[in-house]
């Protein structure tokens, strides 16, 4: 991939960055904004990535006053379609004749594959310490398999491809001023490990060349602090209830950002939140 393209596609991605906003109302969902040209779709329309400023995260340990919140992420607005892409005759052989690109996976209302994280004064509590952890990220029938995933700062990123074709992988940093990876592959089952950069916090994306639609995301965030939602849109994090309150945040990349915040008392043992993105 030629430098005009790379600098073109650092530069819309610190747009997005930079335009980003959240606010501490429930259903408060951010205004899309388009990062990837031409995009094929309604994903691919919305790529807007927040900004992270997760609680500190430690061991559970003597003294503390656990408190488990329960996170109910939600989708209530207009239907979501998924969009059909015809594939070219020259990659057909690896891709396919079409590929689905779906804009949010659900089961009901409940919104599978949102980042969920806990920000605010008060520490996320680790019940056991987390051991090392390799986000890996791989190209298979021309799709990224995971398309989302939560690692701890300081994990070692790895590329794989499962589809004999060449291709290139493009690695965006939360922190841009660590230089954007071009990763080449050009046989099936290439492994290629970076490190560097899963280290700031923040939204990590991973594109595969020349696949618009083939793209993924890594939350780098410390342990115990950010999740996954799961196949019932749920998460759950333990937090000391000694701060004052605490802020919860959901992001979608086909959604954008909600929040809410989190009064903790002393006495509490059990919080839960349901947070919903509206369109």
């Amino acid at each position: 991939m030629t430098g005009p393209v790379v600098r073109r596609i650092v530069t819309l991605l610190f747009i997005a960055t930079a335009c980003g906003r959240t606010a501490d109302v429930e259903v408060d969902v951010d205004a899309p904004a388009r990062a990837v040209p031409r995009a094929q779709s309604a994903a691919a329309q919305a790529l807007r990535f927040p900004r992270m400023r997760p609680a500190s995260s430690r061991t559970l340990a003597a003294g503390d006053s656990p408190v488990t919140i329960v996170v109910d992420v939600r989708y209530a607005g207009e239907p979501l379609r998924d969009s059909v892409i015809r594939i070219p005759p020259s990659q057909a052989d690896a891709c396919g004749v079409s590929v689905v690109d779906s804009t949010v996976a659900r089961n009901g209302t409940a919104v599978t594959d949102a980042v969920v994280w806990i920000e605010g004064p008060a520490s996320t509590l680790l019940i056991s310490p987390g051991g090392e952890y390799r986000p890996t990220v791989r190209l298979v029938a021309c799709r990224m398999r995971p398309r989302l995933q939560v690692a701890a700062p300081g994990s070692t990123l790895l590329l794989v491809t499962g589809d004999s074709m060449a291709v290139s992988m493009v690695v965006v940093p939360p922190d841009l001023a660590t230089p954007v990876d071009t990763v080449p592959f050009l046989m099936e089952g290439q492994l290629v490990p970076l490190q560097h950069r899963a280290d700031s916090i923040g939204m990590l994306a991973v594109y595969a060349l020349p696949f618009q639609w083939a793209r993924a995301f890594v939350a780098i965030l410390p342990s115990s602090s950010g999740a996954i939602t799961d196949v019932d849109g749920r998460a759950r994090f333990m937090v000391d209830s000694r701060g004052k309150a605490t802020t919860v945040r959901a992001w979608h990349p086909s959604l954008g950002v909600v929040s809410a915040r989190v009064p903790l008392l002393p006495t509490d043992t059990l919080h839960q939140v349901t947070l919903t993105f509206r369109r």
